[in-house]
């Protein structure tokens, strides 16, 4: 799925789930359909930059916000993001910066709490050799790397979100500078899960969204290498052809190079 197609499938599982008020928190195969279709729409809302779609209050009865297990915890992380997409990617009103700061704090509070289990088992930090350019960061299982995932890429979002309004130049750009570090920061580390962690193939696809996104914002050529690699071994692994992906990074990678 990917925002160029018509997206009838997730227009049609949407609606189902926003007419059906118990399939977001009815337990077993019902509930979990849901919490697949809020995935696939996070998917087209971060490729798209547009705002979820799925009403999230039909989920507010899950389970997921009682149980202390690992799965539960990961589940809230995706529950949180959602969150931040449906208000961040929402241009056509004015939100209250408060909302997405409360956001915020709801996030960095699951980093705060979550289980041991979350933390890394070991991580190397990227280094300028070439196969080591992003982080390696191998986690237990695949329910962690999705969590720590998607809290970076919550923190990603955030981090756009905060951009002031333009103002005096140089501090514009000083701030601009500053949630650029930042945003690469973040990206980088999804991506070093991503190929950190083979098991966890789900997280190669929200890689190549993050990458369709925000790839932009890698300046250094050995980083860019890295990425288009990160890409060939999607479509290796998953049959996701990626050459529009790369081309694209690449002509926003030449668009962004110093004259």
């Amino acid at each position: 799925m990917d925002c160029e197609d018509n997206q009838f499938h997730l227009t049609g599982t949407t609606r189902i789930l926003n007419t059906v008020s118990s399939f977001g928190s009815s337990g077993g195969l019902g509930e979990a359909a849901a919490w697949l279709c809020l995935r696939e729409d996070i998917y087209i809302s971060l490729i798209s930059q547009r705002p979820l779609r799925t009403d999230l209050h039909r989920f507010s009865n899950s389970d997921v916000f009682h149980r202390d297990d690992d799965f539960a915890w990961a589940s809230r992380m995706v529950f949180l993001l959602a969150k931040v997409l449906k208000y961040a990617f929402n241009y056509d009103r004015t939100v209250n910066p408060s909302m997405l700061e409360d956001i915020g704090k709801e996030i960095e509070n699951w980093n705060t709490k979550k289980p041991s289990t979350f933390q890394p088992i070991q991580y190397v930090p990227r280094s300028n050799e070439v196969h080591r350019r992003f982080p390696g960061v191998w986690m237990l299982l695949p329910v962690h790397v999705v969590g720590v995932q998607y809290y970076h890429i919550a923190q990603i979002i955030l981090a756009f979100s905060n951009c002031p309004s333009p103002s005096l130049a140089y501090e514009s750009f000083k701030q601009a500078r500053n949630v650029e570090k930042i945003v690469r920061g973040h990206l980088l580390t999804v991506l070093g899960l991503a190929k950190s962690n083979p098991r966890a193939e789900n997280t190669l696809f929200t890689a190549r969204h993050s990458l369709v996104s925000w790839g932009w914002i890698l300046r250094h050529r050995q980083d860019q290498e890295a990425a288009e690699n990160l890409l060939r071994d999607v479509e290796t692994r998953t049959g996701w052809d990626v050459s529009q992906s790369i081309q694209s990074l690449r002509e926003q990678w030449c668009d962004g190079s110093d004259d």
